[in-house]
């Protein structure tokens, strides 16, 4: 699994806000997942802030670019990243790298896209809006958009995907949470660790730990994990 090439804001940040009911325990259980990772990963090197996956074997790997190709398609969204940098208006920015995954919605490595797109606009855009206003609708529909993104890319990043879901439990019928939350759990414990990095950098660990937090939260809406 390569690194990403991305800015070093972390989602965590921007973890605020209350809840009740069960948000309330999913907050208590991220809270407790949180301090498990950083336990586990106090004595790491500082790491990028994500990690986009790639299938086994993907010749994409590490931002590969495609063979032959006139220009590389993966420096798209950073050049939109940095187009966009110190701008308020988030939806321009949204806009600009929507047009980039449906330009590319044939292409093979459309998965790498979707990554870097949906880790760019939640971290750094639309989670410091829900946490400012949790009721706009725009920023949940976006997340939602961004969420469905990372699914389709198949993406491991369980604590990001965890995140998005509790912010759109409500928002998005309980079931399709508890199907994503399950299928996305699965994903993860499915590889097998091959190294070390897998369970004690910042990252690694964090993609079991909130693996397990997702199968938790598939249970308590009544998906069978």
């Amino acid at each position: 699994m390569a690194l990403a090439f991305v800015s070093g804001i972390g989602l965590a940040s921007c973890e605020k806000g209350t809840s009740t009911g069960t948000e309330k325990q999913e907050s208590a259980d991220s809270t407790a997942a949180a301090s498990e990772g950083a336990a586990a990963g106090a004595t790491q090197a500082k790491e990028p802030e994500y990690e986009i996956t790639y299938p086994k074997g993907s010749k994409y790997a590490g931002l590969t670019p495609p063979a032959g190709a006139k220009s590389n398609p993966f420096e798209e969204i950073p050049n939109i990243i940095k187009a966009h940098e110190g701008e308020p208006n988030w939806a321009d920015k949204h806009a600009d790298i929507k047009g980039v995954l449906l330009q590319n919605g044939q292409e093979d490595y459309l998965f790498v896209l979707q990554q870097q797109g949906a880790n760019e606009m939640l971290r750094h855009e639309l989670f410091p809006h829900y946490y400012q206003d949790q009721g706009n609708t725009a920023v949940l529909n976006t997340i939602g958009y961004y969420t469905e993104q990372l699914v389709e890319a198949k993406s491991e990043d369980s604590e990001l995907i965890y995140k998005c879901l509790r912010a759109l439990n409500g928002h998005w019928d309980s079931k399709k949470i508890a199907q994503v939350a399950l299928a996305t759990a699965k994903r993860v414990q499915a590889r097998p660790i091959t190294s070390a990095t897998d369970t004690t950098t910042r990252n690694g660990s964090y993609r079991q730990i909130y693996a397990r937090e997702l199968k938790k939260m598939a249970q308590r809406l009544g998906q069978d994990a």
